[in-house]
């Protein structure tokens, strides 16, 4: 193609990685303004067009499909791997049309051109300066739009949501303008902050923000209501929260695993009353012995004596580090960390407006996902997550957290939050992802000094995720958890499908499977054709509104279309666009 020919001369000359540095000076100042003024407009109008696309949504999709129905009820019995044809084009591809693997193949192989992905901030206010940018908007709407956003409004995206739900896939509705919480500061809110955040600031218009978020959220629920329960809503606690207030509630946590480790003074995961005894008359001056038996008494959930990482962790709330930190003899790592009063005030302001959320969901028979996010952020947002599960989680997994397997702490993660759910007698539900902050977390680390959080091969993390699936579909069976395996690794996928036959589980046993409007449509579309749970992110919006989420798209993904697996895939469609142009490189049999 031409686009694709004149691009890679370009990158081969040197010319576009030239050309794009000079672009940052001429387009910072412009990108920043545009997009604040989105922001706000997004932040206004989010509630009455989420509203309106859940109705449509509802209209679409909300009806049980009998073509569906009958597939899950072919499907109660496990299904061997080969009765999955992930690799026939014709048959994953028979909902698109040859314009649109024609679109796709373009979409994908721009996405691999570094340059231009990277520089793509840049690039796009240069060419609305020059172009104007009706012209410009106009070329991103027929090529990465039309990939990975279903629509505009309740009317556009109505043709995607019929096409999913005749082959068998469901929606999980994104209102894509409220998808970066920080895209007013344009290129810099998807880099690594230099700094711990130790500033205690707080708007109140951040905060009324938060609740117009909480509206969105709460129609994305409403939309998901399905009447085969089999629901999905996602929700990002940094929308419903002050970035800064989960970046102190993260370090706080940490401070509060640290504690232990200082407790557990032989190391071996066990405290004794002997050690806490020991090391609390060193740090607290309440240490009189019977205050320190009742302290102690606190924590051994198990009333066995000993008191380990769960129980200690089961026991003290983020929100006690105050008071605890008030009876510490000198002032340490754990009272810098320490909440205070206007920080607990808006925690409990955050965690009512997930709360609400969480009852909606309940209400309307709906799962609810909470997305995974930077590292530093999400001991907030796995604290947050085990809250709702104590709570709504007795009966059925009806609230999910989010693992990302990339993080090398991760699997020791899912193992601990497993083992709370059993102890505290809930239903764990867990969405695996492998991760979409990479390059952020890396640098990250590099520039303040730690190591890397981040596996360093892909090898590791297909490893890593991979064994955590094998771990959760044994917990699926023996113990009721139920996951989302959200990859667009047809690798995992298959091995996936390989341990549900092994344990015999069927397809509707509460394994699911996750990937994003526009990629990967060869694993979805079949899984959905054999009664599995398959499930699509669908962002909609107008392309002024999405254009942060456009971008941050190409940018997370620009390596993972690089790979093997989408390799694959964009075989697959130029093997079926031979087919339907009736074109074959075959000989005759």
């Amino acid at each position: 193609m031409l686009c694709t020919a004149l691009a890679r001369r370009a990158t081969a000359a040197g010319a576009l990685p030239a050309f794009c540095r000079l672009l940052p000076s001429v387009s910072a100042a412009n990108l920043h303004g545009s997009a604040a003024a989105v922001e706000q407009l997004a932040v206004a109008n989010a509630p009455a067009r989420m509203e309106e696309v859940a109705q449509a949504v509802k209209e679409v999709m909300g009806e049980p499909d009998p073509h569906h129905i009958q597939l899950q009820q072919e499907a109660e019995q496990p299904l061997p791997l080969a009765a999955l044809k992930f690799d026939d084009p014709q048959a994953a591809f028979k909902a698109k049309s040859s314009l649109d693997l024609l679109r796709s193949l373009l979409v994908f192989r721009c996405c691999k051109i570094q340059p231009l992905v990277q520089n793509a901030d840049s690039i796009l206010a240069w060419s609305k300066r020059v172009f104007g940018t009706t012209l410009t908007n106009a070329v991103i709407k027929a090529t990465f739009y039309k990939q990975f956003v279903a629509g505009e409004d309740a009317q556009r995206i109505q043709p995607t949501l019929r096409k999913m739900k005749a082959s068998g896939v469901r929606a999980i509705l994104d209102y894509a303008a409220e998808d970066d919480v920080e895209q007013d500061k344009g290129p810099a809110s998807r880099q690594a902050p230099h700094d711990s955040v130790i500033a205690r600031t707080y708007e109140y218009e951040s905060e009324k923000h938060c609740d117009s978020r909480m509206s969105v959220f709460l129609k994305s629920i409403e939309a998901a209501h399905s009447a085969e329960g089999q629901g999905f809503a996602a929700i990002k606690v940094t929308a419903l929260g002050l970035p800064n207030l989960l970046e102190r509630t993260s370090n706080s946590l940490k401070a509060i695993g640290d504690l232990f480790r200082l407790f557990d003074t032989d190391g071996n995961g066990n405290m004794t009353k002997a050690e806490f005894a020991g090391v609390y008359s060193q740090l607290f001056t309440d240490d009189a012995p019977e205050r320190i038996d009742e302290i102690f008494a606190h924590l051994d959930a198990g009333k066995d004596e000993l008191v380990d990482y769960v129980d200690w962790i089961s026991r003290i709330s983020v929100l006690d580090t105050a008071a605890i930190a008030s009876r510490c003899r000198s002032r340490g790592p754990f009272a810098e960390a320490a909440l205070d009063a206007d920080e607990q005030r808006l925690l409990r302001n955050m965690m009512r407006r997930v709360e609400r959320l969480a009852q909606a969901a309940a209400e309307a028979d709906v799962r609810l996902l909470v997305d995974a996010e930077h590292s530093y952020f999400q001991p907030a947002i796995d604290n947050t997550v085990t809250e709702l599960q104590r709570t709504h989680n007795r009966t059925a997994p009806r609230i999910y957290n989010t693992v990302q397997c990339y993080l090398k702490d991760s699997r020791d993660r899912l193992q601990t939050e497993m083992e709370r759910a059993r102890r505290d007698g809930y239903k764990y539900g867990v969405k695996l992802v492998r991760g979409a902050y990479m390059v952020l977390e890396r640098q990250r680390a590099l520039d303040m000094g730690y190591p890397s959080p981040i596996y360093d091969t892909a090898e590791d993390t297909h490893a890593n995720y991979d064994r955590c699936v094998r771990d959760l579909l044994r917990c699926v069976e023996k113990e009721g958890v139920e996951v989302m395996v959200a990859t667009h690794n047809q690798g995992s996928i298959e091995l996936t499908v390989e341990q549900m036959a092994a344990l015999g589980l069927p397809p509707s046993s509460g394994v699911f499977f996750g990937q994003l409007l526009g990629m990967a449509d060869h694993l979805t579309y079949t899984l959905g054709a054999n009664g599995y749970g398959a499930y699509k992110y669908v962002p909609f919006g107008a392309v002024e509104e999405v254009m942060p989420y456009l971008i941050r798209r190409a940018q997370e993904n620009s390596s993972i279309l690089s790979g093997a697996a989408v390799q694959g895939e964009q075989s697959m469609m130029r093997r079926e666009l031979q087919r339907r142009m009736g074109l074959s490189f075959q000989p005759p049999s």
